[in-house]
């Protein structure tokens, strides 16, 4: 079986010749080619030529931001507003002013519009493009006081949403190397994303409390943007689409998933499996008290799923939580690939018990959560696909 053929069989619940191995490699190629440590072997080689050298499946789910068309693509992330060139859409601003400025290594972004202005701030330390790092640190959030929510909401229901193919491309890209999933945005409805992206969780949370009819009324206006995206994505060719994510159960905690999230992540996997699609969401953080709300949710994929000892939760009890209707994206602790973090005992022991295991089993996609760092041995990664080939 191809790498393609073995994810969308263990998504479907049948059982692939292997398990899939598709870790996310962008953070630790950009790191090397940085550093200047690539290994020799893997010297000149683009990422999917390091993902074939390897031996496994290219990670296709959320895109590579440092991909870009243009200058421009990236210029309104601190909204959380990602273009990039693999998208099924692309935003495009309509009645405002936006002016760049770049300053003391930050890059400062204003938007100018008939009822006001507000300005943004993100940095790229070195430390952070040491690490392969593709999304800046925000420094000013969009929404720091209450007339800003006004703003936003002008914002965001001015934008405009049109169809490109970038997708079809990276489909192309991929072939049979991998499985490329439509991703529409990583957050999973407007309330979210105004808690992620627009304002700071402490912001957020006080917001919510003496202030919620602000927080509906700009939640309302960014329905259509977010409304016209998913469609886009599941009117694509795409078998899984990629909608939300980051999600722990003390920040996302369960009251707040189930009245916020649950219903339109719940709603949007309902449109897709009326489309023979598949939903995938970004499920990276602490989850034990989230699982039975997945459950309700719907959702076929977790993307990036972190098991302990980076979390609380055994790899084993999520699976099992998961009861063969949620497919693993993910299962090996980043820190395991590290010999600063784990020795090469312990690193074996755990591999060889988790492909002893689950090496043959379903609805679960190896990967290593939330990716590959930039302080992975490249002989760790190695030995993992050397289990996988004892299998055959």
């Amino acid at each position: 079986m191809t790498e393609r053929q073995r994810i969308l069989a263990s998504i479907r619940g049948e059982k692939p010749d292997r398990l899939p191995w598709a870790p996310r490699l962008e953070f630790w190629y950009r790191a090397q080619l940085r550093r200047g440590t690539m290994p020799a072997a893997l010297r000149g080689l683009s990422l999917y030529e390091v993902a074939e050298r390897l031996g496994v499946g290219y990670y296709a789910s959320v895109p590579d931001f440092t991909e870009r068309e243009d200058e421009t693509d990236m210029a309104d992330r601190v909204l959380g507003i990602l273009n990039t060139p693999v998208l099924a859409h692309r935003v495009v601003l309509d009645g405002v002013d936006r002016r760049v400025s770049h300053a003391n290594g930050q890059t400062v972004t204003e938007y100018h519009t008939p009822v006001g202005s507000i300005r943004t701030a993100e940095v790229f330390t070195e430390e952070m493009l040491d690490g392969g790092a593709s999304i800046s640190w925000v420094t000013e959030t969009p929404i720091r006081k209450p007339g800003d929510f006004e703003i936003a909401g002008y914002i965001f229901s001015h934008l405009k949403v049109v169809p490109r193919d970038g997708y079809l491309a990276r489909r192309r890209t991929v072939g049979e190397r991998g499985l490329a999933a439509a991703w529409v945005v990583g957050t999973a409805c407007p309330v979210h994303h105004i808690m992620k992206e627009l304002m700071s969780v402490e912001q957020f949370f006080y917001a919510l409390h003496d202030c919620p009819e602000k927080i509906e009324r700009l939640a309302e206006q960014m329905q259509p943007y977010y409304a016209q995206m998913q469609q886009l994505a599941a009117d694509s060719p795409a078998e899984v689409v990629f909608l939300g994510g980051n999600y722990d159960d003390s920040i996302t905690y369960p009251r707040f998933y189930e009245k916020y999230i649950l219903p339109p992540l719940r709603d949007y996997a309902a449109q897709l499996h009326a489309r023979g699609k598949y939903l995938m969401t970004h499920t990276d953080g602490e989850n034990r008290r989230l699982m039975q709300l997945y459950l309700e949710t719907g959702f076929d994929i977790a993307d990036s799923v972190c098991p302990a000892p980076m979390t609380r939760m055994p790899i084993d009890d999520i699976y099992a939580g998961f009861q063969g209707r949620i497919t693993i994206w993910g299962g090996i602790p980043s820190v395991l690939l590290c010999a600063d973090s784990a020795g090469e005992a312990d690193f074996r022991q755990w591999i060889d018990r988790l492909i002893g295991r689950y090496g043959r089993a379903t609805h679960f996609v190896l990967g290593v959560s939330d990716m590959v760092t930039a302080d992975c041995e490249w002989e760790r990664l190695a030995y993992i696909t050397e289990k996988f080939a004892r299998l055959d």
